[in-house]
């Protein structure tokens, strides 16, 4: 299988800390495990700090010191006393909850056989999880630092980045199934707290439900090869009416982030611009048709 997936995006994104002529770039991401008061998340410090878990993230290695920030960013291992990863404005600071690691694990683990996956994969799941949740936080952190515009909700936003960001890696250090698999476990996630009815402030709430983002996820899945996923229609995992929109709004979430992340490069990345603007040409002109 091969994913056919936002080409200039993907040549941006592929820079990674590399610079112009072989220089590398000055990182700007700092890391730090925090040591945690709770004995029972003792261990899941440890392991996390020893692997350095968070700078084995690919993707957000490969965008480190890519774009001019303002402010240092740091990502930060920590207790949290619940479930989550957030970003936090005032200290510039990812943050993923030591509970997220221990809830997640308990997940994988116990929908080891509904998602077919064998023995070792829990830690997959929560590998993939803690990949789309840190680049969700890492949106919001670039929409912060960089000042991007955002019209409508900025969680969808941040949804689509972080989906565009692990889809890149379909061309690097994992095969396109590998990608596609992770995605689809992080799908899986966001419907764990679905009940199917809902109160006033899950409406009002800012981040959409919990199906609507499953929903949305899969649809940027489908249109990066409807061909290829025609078989998720099939299986209930997109309606007919949704996948028949999927490849055109596929093209515009990653023209749109193109289009806001391309002025914020910083100096050793400009090679890349101008293949930037020729992917904007070729997508605009593919998606000139009417728009309902």
């Amino acid at each position: 299988m091969r994913v056919r997936f936002l080409p200039a995006i993907l040549m941006l994104l592929a820079a990674g800390c590399a610079m112009a002529g072989g220089t590398p770039a000055a990182p700007r991401f700092e890391y730090a495990y925090e040591v945690p008061a709770s004995a029972d998340l003792q261990e899941i410090h440890r392991r996390v700090r020893d692997a350095d878990l968070l700078r084995r993230l690919p993707e957000i290695q490969a965008i480190d010191g890519m774009f001019s920030l303002s402010r240092t960013l740091r990502y930060v291992a920590s207790e949290c006393g619940e479930f989550g990863a957030f970003y936090r404005p005032a200290t510039t600071e990812v943050v993923l909850c030591y509970e997220t690691l221990r809830t997640l694990y308990e997940r994988g683990a116990q929908y080891r056989d509904p998602l077919g996956m064998t023995v070792a994969e829990p830690l997959r799941y929560v590998r993939a999880n803690v990949r789309f949740m840190l680049l969700h936080e890492t949106g919001h952190a670039l929409v912060h630092l960089l000042d991007l515009p955002v019209t409508g909700r900025q969680e969808d936003a941040v949804d689509q980045l972080a989906a565009i960001l692990m889809l890149r890696f379909a061309r690097l250090n994992q095969t396109p199934d590998e990608v596609i698999g992770d995605l689809r476990m992080a799908a899986h996630s966001m419907l764990m707290r679905s009940t199917g009815a809902y109160q006033l402030d899950a409406y009002a709430d800012e981040h959409a439900l919990g199906e609507q983002r499953y929903f949305n996820l899969q649809c940027l899945i489908y249109g990066t090869d409807p061909q290829e996923f025609a078989g998720m229609v099939e299986a209930g995992d997109l309606t007919a009416a949704r996948a028949a929109t999927c490849p055109a709004e596929t093209r515009r979430v990653g023209r749109a982030w193109v289009r806001l992340l391309l002025p914020h490069l910083a100096p050793g990345h400009e090679d890349y611009r101008e293949e930037a603007m020729r992917y904007l040409r070729e997508a605009g002109s593919a998606d000139s048709g009417a728009v309902e």
